[in-house]
């Protein structure tokens, strides 16, 4: 039993994925994700069975809020090609490796809660993973207000740009991450899903990867009648040279302890 951190109410606490487990799902069915532990001094992975969650978010009620958000956007994100689980994958229109696409989202104004409640979720919890994910108070709870209803939406706060992976590849459980992009060096939180990469600016509502700044109120944005997304070749991702970083310091980690 405790206080639900999205609802405010009483109840019995059950356990919530940070980023929907139905975007984290291991390539082959049964195996489990390798993940670098951050509370060891030392270098040691462990397998996980799951993607993140914590059991200490939300109650039935919160649940049922970000369940909604989860179950819209997965649909459609994946009847737009967008993800990798979808039956079709969008290509891009020519074969360079950057290129965008214009869709039209049904409900942009939901679509944009959900990635604003994948913040809200990574900045509440408690999981040493998630330690780098930290906001102001007033606007966590900001968040909370805008998620829940109690508040209405503004396209400026948090504005996020979606990137998608055109080439299918190897499923990994990343955790969201700290970056800075571009040549101003904007502060961004990076989420990974299925294909899918959301960039959350933290402050100026900018878009520093390209040559001009782009106000919030352009379509580069989600939460518009119309969302351009940028495509990038899997193979030239920053995503494909992290994970492959990670494979081979954990087959080094192998190597080094016989047995495992």
């Amino acid at each position: 039993m405790g206080l639900c951190k999205l609802t405010k109410t009483s109840g019995k606490f059950v356990k919530s994925h940070i980023i929907p487990k139905a975007l984290t799902r291991p390539t082959v069915r049964g195996n489990k994700f390798i993940q670098k532990s951050v509370t060891s001094a030392q270098s040691l992975y462990i397998k996980r069975a799951d993607s993140w969650y914590d059991q200490g978010i939300v109650t039935r009620e919160g649940e049922n809020y970000l369940s909604d958000f989860d179950a819209h956007a997965i649909k459609e994100l994946r009847d737009r090609g967008i993800l990798w689980s979808s039956n079709t994958i969008a290509h891009p229109a020519t074969s360079s490796t950057n290129e965008i696409m214009v869709t039209s989202f049904e409900n942009p104004n939901k679509m944009r809660l959900f990635f604003l409640s994948l913040l809200w979720r990574a900045s509440v919890s408690t999981l040493a993973e998630l330690a780098d994910i930290i906001l102001p108070s007033e606007k966590v709870e900001r968040l909370r207000r805008i998620i829940i209803g109690e508040e209405d939406d503004d396209l400026s706060f948090f504005p996020t740009a979606l990137i998608q992976l055109t080439e299918k590849g190897p499923i990994h459980n990343f955790i969201p991450i700290k970056q800075t992009i571009g040549q101003s060096k904007k502060e961004i939180i990076r989420f990974y899903m299925d294909g899918l990469i959301a960039h959350m600016h933290l402050e100026d509502p900018t878009l520093a990867v390209l040559n001009s700044p782009i106000p919030w109120e352009h379509s580069m944005f989600i939460g518009h009648s119309k969302t351009i997304i940028v495509q990038v070749k899997t193979s030239d991702s920053f995503h494909l040279a992290n994970l492959t970083k990670l494979v081979k310091e954990y087959e080094q980690y192998r190597n080094d302890k016989p047995g495992i």
